[in-house]
């Protein structure tokens, strides 16, 4: 079969975007037995990067315009920002069955108060457009979330045909032995993400701030970067929070040993499509602590710890650097988490190409 995969990204490792690991991991198995092209508009990550958008649907449309006279048995467009090639190779009369994997609807949701400034509203008209035009010229629908698939159907009645394919840990996230529970000495509380107003990254300084005095122990290593790391680091400035320390950029080469350093992985955002951090965590054996009131999917929070508030983050926090985490939990976390496959995604998404 000839297939040709869209990222706004050149897929590869490391990445530090869900959606690009997510066509890398993919790409990598269905090359078994396959011939399979990588599309893409853009070297890097950049988050929300709206020039970057903008390239993707002027110049870059040039590069889809010859995709569909390349004799692609399916194009399958992996991230929705690219949602409108769907409406131009139809349009072109391509031969090729035309999939396409949505994420997230939080651009067509227009979450108020998520997302900020006029550049943000601009991106997230474009990516809600180019999700309006995947769901209407695709000729199948690839979810990697239950609560994006069942908020889409709500949304969109004139969807066609449609599936579910959750997201993964890393292979060797789920193969390698974890190190021996650590005692005594510092307790790590961890984030690793964007620092996106929408990650709620805020909840954790506040958390922190909490714990200062309470228990100095408890030092908390924010990772990652983004447009609220001033605002947060003005915070954590102006309240002395001298147990938080932001680490920057997880690198990949060392990213399961950032998480194996951890004695706990904390995640609060507010909307999420599936999670990659917390399944990575919870394949090396940590406790994941998210908010209980939040829009993740079931499947992935189901063994996590859950809080309704600094003052119970703070609490939970406490208990777990005094009496640790249960082992029976700790064994049922790692489990469930280990028993997510990329493999498995990988068939699941060839069946959906030969079904269409």
């Amino acid at each position: 079969m000839k297939i040709a995969l869209l990222n706004t990204i050149k897929p590869g490792p490391g990445s530090g975007d869900g959606i690009t690991e997510y066509t890398y991991q993919i790409s990598q198995r269905l090359k078994k037995g396959n011939t399979v092209d990588l599309v893409y508009p853009l070297e890097e990550s950049k988050r929300n990067d709206i020039f970057g958008l903008v390239y993707a649907n002027s110049v870059f449309k040039l590069r889809i315009r010859n995709l569909a006279k390349e004799g692609y048995d399916v194009i399958h467009i992996t991230n929705q920002e690219l949602g409108f090639a769907a409406k131009m190779l139809k349009r072109l009369g391509t031969r090729a069955k035309i999939i396409t994997s949505i994420h997230d609807l939080m651009r067509v949701k227009d979450l108020e108060g998520y997302h900020k400034g006029l550049l943000q509203d601009a991106y997230n008209n474009m990516v809600a457009s180019s999700i309006h035009d995947a769901v209407d010229f695709s000729d199948h629908i690839i979810f990697t979330a239950s609560t994006v698939n069942n908020d889409a159907e709500k949304r969109f009645p004139q969807m066609k045909k449609h599936v579910t394919t959750l997201l993964c840990p890393k292979d060797q996230f789920r193969t390698v032995k974890i190190p021996n529970s650590k005692k005594g000495g510092t307790f790590k509380v961890g984030y690793i993400g964007a620092l996106a107003f929408r990650k709620n990254v805020i909840f954790i300084l506040k958390t922190a701030k909490r714990l200062k005095d309470k228990a100095p122990n408890v030092k908390f290593l924010i990772y990652g970067s983004g447009a609220e790391k001033e605002n947060l680091i003005a915070y954590k400035e102006k309240n002395d929070l001298t147990n938080v320390t932001f680490m920057g950029f997880a690198q990949e080469k060392t990213l399961m040993q950032t998480y194996d350093s951890f004695d706990l992985f904390f995640f609060p955002t507010m909307e999420e499509g599936s999670s990659l951090p917390i399944l990575d965590a919870q394949a090396r054996g940590l406790p994941a602590l998210v908010l209980k009131e939040n829009n993740l999917d079931e499947e992935v929070t189901r063994c996590c710890m859950k809080t309704t508030g600094e003052a119970d983050a703070a609490k939970a926090i406490l208990n777990l650097s005094r009496n640790g985490y249960n082992s029976k939990e700790r064994e049922k976390s790692t489990k469930y988490a280990r028993s997510f496959s990329w493999d498995r995604v990988a068939k699941e998404t060839f069946a959906v190409y030969k079904k269409a």
